[in-house]
This record gives structure tokens, sequence and C-alpha cells, in this order.
């Protein structure tokens, strides 16, 4: 298995020559044919660094695979308590193909294009689907992992097992991330973020697992293979249901996040 550590790659996925694109750091497909669905992306230079500025919403329109418009959309850009700035689209994808996704940034139009998968065609779970159970490393039992946190100090999200908070019918924030290795040094700032929002929550369960087994960074942990994860940073928001509401994938800002836990039942 190989992992797109930090959601991979595939940084600049569409742009022109006026010096501006769309970055998405993740692999395609991440998201099954739906409704409401979650892109976070970001704004590039044409170098392919990351836009320190950029507008509060970006507005465009969904063309599916024949170019017919099939919507407006809007990204609204996020940016609170962590160290970038990304903009927060939900889209709709009404059958399974590829979709282009085309804004206006300073008055130049740029586009990148998104798959839509057929459903049960991902290996990872998404919203609507039951959130596997498994049995995450914690301070008493690390299961094989060595450490269990690198975060410095450990974050306190360690104490009871995924599997024992699903079958508690808790609702659960679960990361599966890795501040210490983390390429796009964006793990470290999420799990923060929820550190800083958990005592606002006491009713939600906040959990985290590493990506890798130890500091070789070599071997993916349990953890990502129970998820079927191919990327990461990726929060799992579950339900007392056990069924997860919200996958927010690669990066979330406080506010954002905020909002999911208010809604989460």
């Amino acid at each position: 298995m190989v992992l797109a550590a930090c959601g991979g790659d595939d940084s600049s996925a569409g742009g022109d020559d006026a010096g501006v694109a769309l970055g998405r750091f993740f692999p395609d497909p991440i998201h099954t044919a739906g409704t409401n669905r979650r892109i976070a992306l970001g704004l590039l230079n044409a170098d392919g660094s990351i836009r320190i500025d950029g507008p509060p919403v970006m507005s465009g329109v969904l063309l599916d695979g024949n170019g017919t418009e099939l919507g407006p959309i809007e990204g609204v850009r996020r940016e609170a308590a962590i160290p970038r700035a990304y903009y927060e689209f939900r889209l709709d994808f009404p059958t399974p193909g590829t979709y282009t996704m085309r804004v206006e940034v300073d008055g130049t139009e740029i586009e990148t294009s998104l798959t839509a998968a057929e459903v049960g065609a991902l290996s990872f779970p998404g919203p609507g689907d039951p959130m596997p159970p498994f049995d995450t490393p914690t301070s008493g039992d690390g299961r094989g992992g060595d450490p269990i946190c690198t975060r410095e100090p450990f974050c306190p999200f360690h104490e009871v097992t995924l599997s024992d908070a699903l079958a508690a019918g808790e609702r659960i924030a679960y990361l599966i991330g890795t501040p210490a290795y983390c390429e796009t040094a964006i793990c470290g700032p999420v799990l923060d973020v929820m550190m800083g929002l958990a005592g606002d929550y006491p009713q939600v369960r906040f959990l985290h697992s590493e990506v890798y087994t130890d500091d070789t960074v070599t071997t993916p942990a349990p953890a990502v293979d129970a998820a079927g994860l191919s990327f990461e940073p990726v929060l799992f928001l579950v339900g007392s249901d056990g069924t997860i509401s919200e996958r927010l994938d690669v990066i979330v800002d406080e506010n954002e996040l905020r909002s999911h836990l208010d809604a989460l039942r």
C-alpha cells in the first residue's frame, strides 16, 4: 500500500497563464456520486506555491462531462486557527463521472476536474456509511504503535478505542493523521484545532490515530488499513448511531469544525 501523505501530491489541479490555480491535495476520486459533498481546495500561484491572499468567496459553476452547467457553486474561505487558508465547497454529483469546477478569481476563470465514483467503489467510507469499528491504540495499550501519538506533548485523545466508543453509542470526532510527519504540515494544526474545541463539546468523544506504526515512517498503521485510506489526514464525524455524518478531508479550520460538531447527533 502506498499512502498519499497529507493529501497526496496532486497540488496543482488546474490553472491558467494569469498566475493563479486551484489546488487539490487529495487523490481523485474521494467521493461517490450524491449530494452535498465537501471539497476543500487551495488557491495557488502559478509556481504551485500556496497563495496567501484571496477573496472571501469564490463563485462559479459545476459542469458535467458533456460541458453542461449543472448549477452555481460557491467556495467559502476558511482560515480560523490554522496556518493556511482553504476554500470549502459543497457539491452535488448526480451520477458517477467526471465533473469540472469553473470559478472566477480576480476576474480570471480557472478550472479543475473531479471524479465522482459509483456508490461502493471506494475503499474508505463517507457520509451516510457506518463507521467501521477498530481497536485504536490507547495510552494503556499501544497495540504495536510506537509512539501512539507524534504530537509533543501527546494529545489527550487516546483513552478509549474507536470500537468502544461506537459500542457505547457516543458521538465521535476521529482523526487519522500524523502531526510529526505531515508533509504539508497540516495534521498537527488540525489536531490542535480539535484540542482547542474539545472542552466545548463534552458530549463528543475525540479520538486520534497515527498514520505510521513507528518513527521510521515506512509502514502504514493498522488504523489506516482499517479505514481503507489512501490519503491523510482525515477527520470522521460519527453520530451516536454509528453513521458517518461528515468526512473532513485534508484540512479543516476551527469555524467549520465547530459548525459540524454543533450539528452532530
